[in-house]
């Protein structure tokens, strides 16, 4: 009895600060912020940050004992879909800071780590940020170059370099990745480390000038021998992957409840327009062609939440989620918040073009959340092969998790249909790869609807809802209309052009419009050789 009512106090404490939190924001939020000069100046507002740091927003999941305001899972993410319907960058930066800086250090970091850096980290008097892709490590982790050689002294020294790493060069602390080499030379894994922006030997490198997303920096980090020792490392030796899955899972994850608040905006900016603007005697909202469009955006954000809110209960409830949960998330929901933000656009028409209606920097924003934590098409395949090749242990993993086996069902019987079916074809062997990686694309969409499904089917039986009832049917169209789509008998003739003949089409291109590249010299921002540090002179 003690022990739930504590949790319950806990539960309690929780809600009532995530919403104290949303309620502070959005005053603040008219009085403080201006998003489109951030977005112009490409820099967050210095006393947005501080602010946000006073009020807990940048460490949401430390517990009160280490400074933060320890909220829970489902809390923090209401707090993060409010932030994200007022500014998607600002609601990455803190995200990022909460789940890829001080997350993996709370959950990993040794007690020296934490007692040292959680207290400033969680108020925000410091930043933390996640260092993790390399040139030739994007969508591919396993590809990290990155190493870490034994000092014989105990420690490592770390090189390499790491490329697009969100709010780095603003940070105290940097989680990176390397392979760890012994003192015999052999290869121990790749392992987690967090290191100190001023540790000797890392330098903070180029910015990238991003598309989108434009107030928070993306930079190059270079590890020039930068000394660590036991106490940087995060977890195990040779077991980084596991941190760096553990905390882009909870990433992709975040990115689905900003995907929530960024399209319930898109639907409140749209809607406003609809109804003040006519053609002719007809207003915008009540053509067909922007009923339906919102229609079905709401049925989408209702979706989403189911999504959203099971998987992160039960992270509260301390239930095991499988990976293809996360996966799942980070495969819909941005794709629903970029039609979201094109129909934005669409609707408002020429409006929708300048810069001032808001609407291109929502576009521009929502379209990293499709690369970000995984491109749609690589977490896609990876689903998608799992459903084809390994179908019994996906099905049981949702079985296990959402006890739906009538969704399962389906899922199982359309991935044995389409395994019968690439068997069937007399293809050769490259043809035969192309077809099953079609093939496993359109299984992975048949296997993310019915997850969507199936969280939407456990919402409705929980609290049962007309809403809800609409949701739940227009999620399983959606379900129904991948799988037709899988089963499609004539997928053996949509043969794709080999690369030979993509290269010598596209080569042809050039007799219409030549191979221009542009090499005009822009601007000089090298010091002057003659104002350079004189070598070995302090």
């Amino acid at each position: 009895m003690h022990c739930n009512s504590q949790i319950q106090s806990k539960e309690s404490y929780s809600r009532q600060k995530s919403v104290e939190i949303i309620y502070w924001l959005r005053d603040y939020a008219q009085r403080r912020i201006n998003s489109r000069l951030m977005d112009e100046r490409r820099c967050i507002t210095p006393h947005i940050v501080l602010d946000f740091g006073k009020k807990g927003l940048l460490g949401m999941l430390v517990p009160q004992s280490s400074g933060g305001v320890g909220l829970t899972y489902r809390d923090m993410f209401q707090v993060v879909q409010q932030l994200a319907a007022i500014d998607l960058n600002l609601a990455s930066f803190v995200g990022v800071n909460n789940v890829l800086g001080i997350y993996p250090i709370l959950k990993y970091g040794t007690p020296q780590i934490k007692e040292t850096y959680l207290p400033n980290l969680a108020q925000g008097r410091d930043l933390a940020a996640f260092a993790i892709t390399e040139p030739s490590a994007g969508s591919n982790p396993r590809g990290i170059k990155a190493e870490a050689h034994a000092d014989g002294n105990g420690g490592w020294l770390l090189s390499g370099t790491k490329i697009w790493s969100g709010s780095a060069s603003w940070s105290t602390m940097i989680n990176t990745f390397a392979h760890v080499i012994d003192e015999q030379g052999e290869s121990l894994g790749v392992t987690a480390f967090t290191i100190p922006e001023d540790a000797p030997g890392l330098r903070q490198g180029a910015e990238a000038p991003t598309m989108g997303m434009r107030g928070m920096v993306q930079n190059t980090i270079h590890l020039e021998q930068v000394k660590a020792n036991r106490e940087n490392i995060l977890g195990e030796i040779g077991l980084g992957f596991a941190v760096a899955q553990d905390a882009m899972q909870l990433g992709r994850l975040g990115i689905a409840v900003m995907c929530i608040g960024g399209m319930k905006r898109c639907a409140q900016l749209m809607l406003r327009y609809a109804t003040g603007r006519s053609i002719g005697i007809e207003r915008l909202i009540d053509q067909q062609i922007t009923l339906q469009r919102l229609s079905h955006l709401t049925a989408a954000i209702g979706a989403v939440e189911c999504l959203v809110n099971f998987i992160a209960t039960s992270l509260d409830e301390e239930k095991f989620v499988p990976p293809e949960a996360y996966l799942v998330t980070k495969i819909i929901a941005p794709e629903l918040m970029w039609q979201a933000a094109d129909n934005l656009v669409q609707l408002l028409g020429g409006r929708g073009y300048i810069e001032s209606n808001i609407a291109p920097q929502i576009f521009r924003d929502a379209r990293l959340f499709r690369i970000f934590e995984g491109p749609t098409e690589t977490l896609q395949m990876h689903l998608g092969l799992l459903a084809l090749y390994h179908t019994s242990q996906l099905c049981s993993s949702f079985n296990a998790f959402l006890g739906i086996t009538e969704i399962s069902d389906k899922l199982q019987y359309t991935a044995e249909y389409c395994a019968s079916y690439l068997k069937k074809q007399n293809l050769s062997r490259s043809s035969q790869k192309k077809l099953s990686k079609i093939l496993s694309q359109k299984l992975a969409d048949v296997a993310a609807w019915g997850f969507v499904l199936a969280c939407i089917q456990k919402c409705y039986q929980s609290q049962p809802s007309s809403e809800l009832k609409r949701v739940e049917q227009w999620g399983q169209q959606n379900f129904l209309a991948k799988i037709a789509d899988a089963m499609n008998d004539n997928l053996a003739n949509d043969i794709l052009l080999g690369t030979n003949q993509l290269e010598n089409l596209i080569n042809q291109y050039t007799e219409n419009i030549g191979n221009v590249e542009q090499n005009m010299v822009g601007e000089e921002n090298q010091l002057d050789e003659y104002l350079c540090k004189i070598p070995n002179v302090i």
